[in-house]
């Protein structure tokens, strides 16, 4: 049986080894792991939790997962939309801006979400114009990373009935962004209701 003290020794050598990786190298590790289970590491130490609080990491652990989605709420008194996150990957603030602060909006622009699919957010940002909203061009970013790219409009961009986003990063880096368009079918020889 060991000793209490050969135990002693153990343990401060494992912490050692800890001790011994660099903030980078840590930084390196959380960002592969899951969300949920970085929030746990926070209660591991005091170097721990502030490398993992600290704000020029913040880009790089955003990568690890998390699960929540986005939402938009609308206040009647203020005519202003605001967009929310909820998490679901428990408890923790995510390390998302639900408001999307990162995409410029331009002068009179709004940003509108669409739709989303595996971890990317498809928004349109529309400048307001009577009697409706024109869209200026539509944006897919990663809420996560704060990248984001813009997708230009069609001819067809301000007749669309519904936008749809397709990505799946297991089969590849592209995303693509679908306009649906009500469909008008015009046949001349149509008579007697045939």
């Amino acid at each position: 049986m060991a000793s209490r003290g050969s135990k002693n020794k153990r343990s401060m050598e494992r912490r050692s080894h800890f001790s011994r990786l660099s903030d980078d190298l840590l930084v390196e590790i959380f960002s592969r792991v899951p969300f949920k289970s970085t929030c746990c590491c926070k209660c591991v130490s005091t170097r721990w939790r502030s490398v993992l609080s600290h704000p020029d990491h913040s880009k790089k652990l955003s990568q690890s997962t998390f699960a929540g989605f986005f939402y938009e709420t609308y206040n009647e008194n203020s005519k202003r939309v605001s967009h929310c996150y909820q998490s679901v990957s428990g408890k923790g603030c995510p390390r998302v801006d639900p408001s999307l602060s990162f995409i410029p909006r331009g002068q009179e622009g709004d940003l509108c979400l669409v739709d989303s699919c595996n971890g990317l957010l498809l928004c349109q940002r529309l400048k307001e114009k009577r009697p409706r909203s024109e869209i200026l061009d539509y944006v897919v970013c990663n809420p996560a990373t704060e990248k984001w790219v813009a997708v230009p409009t069609t001819e067809w961009s301000n007749k669309v009935l519904d936008a749809r986003l397709g990505f799946d990063p297991a089969v590849s880096s592209h995303f693509h962004v679908f306009e649906f368009i009500h469909a008008r079918v015009w046949d001349a020889d149509m008579t007697d209701g045939q």
